[in-house]
């Protein structure tokens, strides 16, 4: 079962850190202005972040579905 989160701010926590991301990709993200990134190192970086936000919500979806099923099914 997913793990359960009680708010987005929870969900978002256990997200992957954007600097940490962007060390994987070997994109270099400073703390501050980070105008010289191309565009599609920053889709990149958001990308990796923002897929891993939408499997979590998918699983969250499907639990709360099948938990709704089996209540029905009662």
């Amino acid at each position: 079962m997913t793990q359960k989160y009680r708010s987005m701010k929870e969900l978002d926590a256990s997200l992957p850190d954007k600097h940490e991301v962007a060390a994987e990709l070997g994109i270099p993200l400073d703390e501050g202005h980070n105008e010289n990134l191309t565009t599609h190192e920053v889709g990149k970086i958001g990308g990796k972040i923002g897929g891993a936000k939408v499997r979590k919500l998918i699983e969250m979806a499907e639990d709360l579905m099948a938990e709704n099923a089996q209540d029905r099914n009662k």
